[in-house]
């Protein structure tokens, strides 16, 4: 499986490399559209997959989007470097104490003693992770990050073998040779990078574990991935917590010890001391080496939305160094934890709460740590009476107020094939190892829409890899070929969309 969508085609040859245009993707969207026959639907293929109907919803975007293979790396890159700096935060602001770091995110004392060590150390963490991102006219920027494996996205290269089934569409990707990231494959390529022992030789039993009460409403999905996990040859059975087995060679479920669990619950689903009681077996077997956990809780502390408030705060800028401000100044719009306080806003010292109530049709008020766009306020979609009330309820607590990020509209045919509209999306980009792993797309034609998601009207799309170098040539990836897309994968110690648990 090649390492980089950049660097090798399917058949292992070495892809060109030289400067990235970032007009490629652009440019082959207008020739998709101009010459998209009549009636052409796209999206009715995409109807019968299997992904219609469940956790995702039921409406597609009528055509695929693309995106350059350059520009997937350097977004990768720039991601990366972003979790690098999230991760370094208790050292930099509660000198290594993650329990004081947790606090500071609004974690209750049963999520605290469910997520961390008793004795505070940090744990060696798989690098996975999914950014939530709108394109501005400068480029990307962050949403949120989500942290850890209860992602939606992972089977979205299902859509694009759907999208292959339509003759038009199938006809443009083979002539422009585009290719597609399996998420799978990326997602196998981080169990084996986070867990040496999970060679590519290895056959583990693996459980898709849910939390019991979330369990009846994913088991469809967690099938789904035990049937794609089947056929790149590991056997995973879907189970919830309460099924597992704690004997003193390992975790078992359905008599079988398990050689990895892939966690499909998130700290939400964690609200009280039995929450947490019933999840210290798995924990404390995991510390043990007893079984493989993909990933811990603790890959969380550093996907919620305040860890990006903490790292946003203009009174931290000076424990980074200039190339880090450059990173976070890149990718995070202002954010800041809601707090009757004092802040620094272009320059000036502002009272937060009287400012965020000036200001509501530039800001958006998120929980911290909530998912799917729940739990998600936009000031410009609410009254003033409502806004005021929410924000004051939030002072002080796991929440945060964001600056609105306006995106950039991109041209979609109208559902059956009509006229060219515009619409709006969300990014929703893997971060695997070290680069970027894949991505699935969510879009609206309502452009002033606070959340894109299925229930407020939003499409899941996907995306194909064009070439974007210019003035070099080489080979580029075979018609339709699945680049498996992680770029130097390994373990690393220390919204507005829906889709899976997140």
């Amino acid at each position: 499986m090649p390492t980089d969508p950049t660097a090798a085609d399917s058949t292992g040859s070495t892809a060109p490399t030289g400067s990235t245009d970032p007009t490629a993707a652009a440019r082959l969207t207008r020739e998709y559209l101009s010459g998209l026959p009549a009636g052409c639907a796209p999206e009715r293929s995409c109807e019968g997959s299997a992904l219609a109907g469940d956790i995702y919803g039921s409406a597609f975007l009528t055509r695929p989007v693309f995106l350059g293979r350059g520009e997937s790396r350097e977004l990768g890159a720039r991601l990366s470097r972003l979790y690098d700096l999230l991760l370094t935060l208790p050292d930099r602001l509660f000198d290594g104490d993650l329990r004081a770091f947790t606090t500071a995110l609004g974690w209750s004392p049963a999520q605290i003693s469910a997520t961390l060590r008793a004795d505070g150390r940090p744990r060696e963490l798989p690098r996975s992770a999914r950014a939530d991102l709108y394109r501005e006219k400068e480029g990307f920027r962050l949403l949120e990050l989500n942290g850890g494996s209860p992602l939606g996205g992972w089977d979205i290269a299902l859509l694009n073998e759907a999208l292959l089934q339509e003759p038009y569409t199938a006809s443009f990707v083979q002539r422009h040779r585009l290719g597609f990231t399996d998420g799978i494959e990326v997602l196998l390529n981080l169990w084996r990078e986070s867990f040496p022992g999970l060679g590519p030789s290895a056959n583990p039993f693996v459980a898709l574990l849910e939390w019991p009460g979330s369990y009846p409403a994913m088991e469809r999905h967690l099938h789904r991935m035990a049937g794609l996990l089947a056929a790149h040859g590991v056997e995973a059975v879907p189970c919830h917590l309460g099924q597992l087995e704690y004997r003193s060679d390992g975790v078992h479920v359905a008599g079988r010890r398990v050689d990895l669990v892939h966690r499909w619950f998130v700290i939400n689903d964690v609200d009280t001391a039995e929450d947490a009681a019933l999840l210290a077996p798995l924990t404390e077997a995991a510390d043990r080496g007893l079984v493989h956990l993909f990933t811990p809780l603790e890959n969380e502390v550093y996907g919620t939305k305040a860890a990006l408030a903490l790292l946003s705060d203009q009174r931290n800028r000076s424990l980074f160094d200039q190339a880090e401000l450059e990173v976070i100044d890149a990718l995070l719009p202002w954010t800041r934890l809601v707090r009757d306080e004092k802040a620094e806003l272009a320059g000036e010292r502002v009272d937060l709460l009287r400012h965020a109530l000036a200001h509501r049709e530039d800001l958006v008020l998120k929980a911290s740590s909530s998912h799917s766009g729940l739990d998600v306020l936009a000031g410009w979609e609410a009254s003033a009476e409502e806004w005021a009330d929410s924000v004051r309820a939030a002072a002080g607590g796991p929440f945060i107020l964001q600056r609105r990020v306006r995106p950039v509209a991109e041209d979609f045919p109208a559902p059956g094939g009509g006229p060219p509209e515009p619409a709006v999306l969300t990014w929703g980009v893997f971060l695997a190892g070290r680069g970027y792993g894949g991505a699935y797309l969510r879009g609206t034609t309502d452009l002033d829409s606070g959340v894109i998601s299925s229930g407020k009207g939003g499409r899941l799309g996907t995306l194909f890899l064009c070439d974007d170098t210019r003035g070099v040539s080489g080979r580029r990836s075979r018609p339709g070929s699945q680049l498996g897309a992680t770029s130097e994968p390994g373990p690393s110690g220390p919204g507005q969309v829906d889709g899976s648990k997140r």
